[in-house]
């Protein structure tokens, strides 16, 4: 058995990020364009974490996979969720990613707009160069789930009815439904078997419902450049930690969620937030939730020397900071 248990998942797939990074860059440079080269790596330079790709990659190690079509779903997964990010960037007016000037504030929303458009067809070019159907369809119901989410957050009104449900189903449509198609489509290409290949599909939901928690409760908590703290709150998005503040407080409480998720151009009081979330312990119950679903991914994780690799960097989500 190889001796990875004491060795992060960093470290392993290593060397993969290396071989798909110059596979990005060769295949950029053909596309002939210096914007869309300068906006990929301003991208790069804002520090992301690059998990989809890895849970690509650790997936494939598990099923003793070391094909070429790796390469191309890991770069994939990579680009369509950059692309998103370009997007989301122009939706939100965002200025800044992990301490990086966006690049919409740098070349403008006309050029994010289409180099992220470039990504999503690159995407969809080396997806297809793998010549299997079914991972193109994976990852294009993908896809189509994150613009659905995307839009479903737009323009959901606030209920106090229906706000927790349209959060799990916002969440489970932009986050989840990547991190399950990163793992399904390893698996596929892996020649998993269908309980393999179910197993690691629900893993990537149940990691990415986590994830997206935690990355939520970062936004009332968070103490570095890494994450810009109140950012979601100021923009008006209702997540897991003001709902749970909201459904436990009193009257006045409710209708200071109510006007902070209702209105447009309003001053928001985010020390006030902090104060109701904090007295309704809802940092610590958001948590609980998110260990729910670390649980829950854990249990579908498949017999693998990587196994406890992939268990230790699941148990780390719930602690990291960003």
């Amino acid at each position: 058995m190889l001796k990875t248990s004491n060795k992060k998942l960093d470290d392993i797939v290593f060397s993969d990020l290396l071989i798909m990074e110059d596979f990005i860059s060769r295949n950029v440079a053909y596309e002939h364009s210096e914007l869309a080269a300068n906006i990929i790596s301003n991208l790069i330079k804002s520090g992301g974490k690059k998990i989809r790709p890895k849970l690509v990659f650790i997936v494939c190690k598990m099923l003793n996979y070391s094909g070429e079509n790796r390469i191309n779903v890991a770069a994939a997964v990579e680009f369509i969720h950059n692309a998103t990010l370009l997007h989301d960037d122009v939706l939100d007016d965002g200025e800044a990613r992990h301490g990086v000037k966006t690049a919409n504030k740098i070349w403008g929303n006309k050029s994010s707009i289409l180099v992220g458009d470039l990504l999503l067809t690159l995407a969809f070019r080396w997806l297809i160069e793998c010549g299997n159907l079914n991972i193109l369809s994976i990852l294009s119901e993908a896809s189509h789930s994150l613009v659905k989410g995307e839009i479903k957050q737009m323009t959901t009104q606030f209920s106090h009815k229906t706000m927790r449900e349209n959060y799990f189903g916002i969440i489970e449509e932009k986050t989840a439904s990547l991190f399950s198609a990163c793992c399904e489509t390893a698996a596929v290409v892996s020649g998993a078997t269908n309980d393999e290949t179910t197993r690691l599909k629900n893993f990537g939901f149940n990691f990415g419902m986590a994830f997206q928690i935690i990355d939520d409760v970062l936004d009332y908590t968070a103490s570095t450049s890494g994450k810009q703290i109140g950012k979601d709150f100021f923009e008006g998005k209702i997540t897991l930690p003001a709902i749970i503040a909201y459904e436990n407080g009193n009257n006045k409480e409710q209708e200071f969620w109510q006007e902070c998720f209702s209105s447009i151009n309003i001053e928001r009081d985010f020390n006030q937030a902090l104060r109701y979330i904090e007295y309704h312990n809802a940092i610590q119950l958001s948590m609980e939730k998110a260990k729910h679903y670390i649980d829950a991914a854990q249990s579908n994780i498949i017999d693998s020397p990587y196994k406890t690799v992939l268990i230790n960097f699941l148990n780390e989500s719930i602690e990291r900071r960003a």
